[in-house]
């Protein structure tokens, strides 16, 4: 719980600085060049989190390996996530940023799982509908699950619509249980 709401905060502050200096595209392409190189990079990370290197010689690190592939802005924002202890969250800093900067951009997302594959004119179509019902861009992570049959459900937000033959079956398996002969 506590790595959510640090990224929560690192990652607003991030994105403030990045709407002020109109970098909010470039700052979220130097945090994934970040989280990348720590993810590929175990004994970096395992240097970055480890307690008995100092705060000196961890900054000192960081500035070697990005000062000339990021903006100075991300290389002083990891000094003081140094600084302030929080070298384990970056990853979940990056995550969170990513998630604010599409909520500036006006940018949502929707899951879709359907029985088949979707053309690309179904899966346009459903993001143009989605996006005249929310007023924002819509992408689309879209999957298969063969057992459903027919018919697809899109989480998208906090609901979700379920179009599948066996939520149509169920539907009306309840409305043939309330008639009364």
């Amino acid at each position: 719980m506590i790595n959510a709401a640090v990224a929560k905060r690192y990652g607003q502050a991030l994105l403030q600085i990045g709407q002020e200096k109109n970098c909010i595209d470039k700052y979220q392409e130097d945090l994934k060049l970040v989280a990348d190189t720590l993810a590929e990079n175990a004994g970096l990370e395992e240097i970055l989190i480890s307690q008995t290197i100092s705060s000196d010689r961890k900054k000192a690190i960081v500035k070697q390996i990005f000062a000339d592939k990021v903006d100075a802005i991300i290389v002083n924002f990891l000094c003081v996530v140094i600084d302030k202890n929080r070298e384990e969250f970056i990853a979940d800093i990056y995550n969170t940023y990513c998630i604010y900067a599409d909520e500036v951009r006006n940018i949502a997302y929707a899951d879709v799982v359907s029985a088949y594959p979707l053309t690309a004119e179904q899966e346009a179509a459903l993001s143009a509908q989605l996006a005249s019902a929310s007023g924002k861009k819509v992408n689309l992570n879209v999957s298969v699950d063969e057992s459903l049959l027919a018919g697809m459900v899109v989480t998208f937000g906090d609901k979700v619509y379920d179009g599948t033959v066996g939520a149509r079956l169920a539907g009306l398996k309840d409305k043939l249980h309330k008639v009364q002969f």
